[in-house]
């Protein structure tokens, strides 16, 4: 089943920023409207989730992912019912409507390739309450006619596609398909004698009372990883990259759990351990992966979750990343950071 977890607020503001440069976050329309909500998303008060009251108006936001979610397709689809209420008077029965959207993520190694925010900006009006809940849906499935077959049905450049905004009627968000998906809930309320809550049982927070700290960010270790050993430039053991075909790779590894296409004629296959391999046209091993809650190390003694600093200790600075770079990369190894400076992804290539 598709799992979901939070991510650090820094990395999915970095996604938003232009160029991916935190520092110009106050250019985006997000953080203008954050500023109405009373919130500077140049200096977050919370590091996973940005929420704040400023007079009628609420806003927040935050964002999340998947883990190991793996299927026959690099593809989830998430759709969405929308309930909103409003309480004109303490003992008014509420006006409620519902509208309802479909949207589709691409993913890499079973996680989302971009983090999915979460914002709303919300206004009381002339209203005394307003309260606004969301159902998710999200899983492997398809959409008739709109989004199906075992490939990405979208440009290849394109990592996420609305296919129905909010709207009064179902459309097609009654025609999904899903072979599996979990579900999860976010609840907004807020009224004129100030009292306010986001919360999301699911993703364990109800702000402002409850607030994740940043263990929540991580996921579980899988513990068939653990005794994995990456080597740089090369591969694993009986593994090599630029020379390896899937034959020597299921020989190795086993059968995959996952055997995705993912454009330009390449196939993602992921085994148990904590791994996915891409192949390129050819079939041959073309680069090595980790997944969320990897547990192994690499040659010199990196892993998920060590600091910025501890690799800059093993491998050095290097030479053509900017200290604070989403991505270290050295020859034959790359290093994906969070928005906590903690490793969250090793991708090993050939040296060049």
């Amino acid at each position: 089943m598709p799992a979901i977890r939070l991510v650090p607020l820094r990395d999915g503001l970095r996604a938003a920023a232009p160029d991916g440069n935190l520092a110009r976050i106050g250019e985006t329309d997000l953080s203008k409207t954050a500023l109405g909500g009373g919130v500077d998303l140049a200096r977050p008060p919370h590091p996973i989730v940005a929420w704040g009251r400023k007079g009628d108006r609420l806003f927040y936001v935050f964002y999340k992912t998947t883990g190991n979610a793996l299927g026959d397709r690099p593809y989830l689809i998430q759709r969405i019912r929308k309930i909103e209420r409003a309480w004109k008077t303490l003992d008014a029965a509420p006006e409620e409507t519902v509208t309802w959207q479909v949207e589709v993520f691409k993913m890499i190694g079973g996680e989302l390739k971009r983090a999915d925010q979460h914002f709303g900006s919300y206004g009381l009006g002339d209203n005394y309450r307003r309260e606004i809940v969301k159902e998710y849906e999200i899983g492997f499935g398809e959409v008739p006619g709109a989004c199906e077959g075992k490939g990405w049905p979208f440009d290849p450049g394109t990592l996420y596609r609305m296919l129905q905004e909010y709207q009064a009627d179902e459309g097609l968000f009654g025609t999904v398909k899903f072979e599996r998906a979990c579900t999860w809930t976010l609840k907004v309320s807020f009224d004129a004698k100030g009292r306010s809550s986001v919360s999301s049982p699911e993703l364990a927070f109800d702000v402002p009372k409850d607030l994740p700290d940043r263990n929540a960010t991580l996921p579980p270790v899988d513990p068939a990883s653990k005794e994995v050993v990456l080597l740089e430039g090369t591969g694993i053991k009986g593994i090599a990259v630029g020379k390896s075909s899937r034959e020597d790779l299921v020989q190795v590894l086993g059968e995959p759990i996952e055997d995705a296409a993912v454009g330009l004629h390449h196939h993602n296959l992921s085994f148990r351990g904590g791994l996915t391999v891409n192949l390129d046209p050819k079939s041959t091993v073309n680069t090595i992966l980790t997944r969320a809650g990897f547990g192994g190390s690499t040659a010199k003694g990196a892993t998920h979750g060590m600091y910025r600093d501890e690799v800059a200790r093993l491998y050095g600075l290097p030479a053509r990343s900017a200290p604070d770079a989403e991505h270290w990369r050295y020859p034959g190894v790359q290093f994906s950071f969070d928005g906590f400076d903690r490793v969250k992804r090793i991708v090993i290539m050939r040296a060049r």
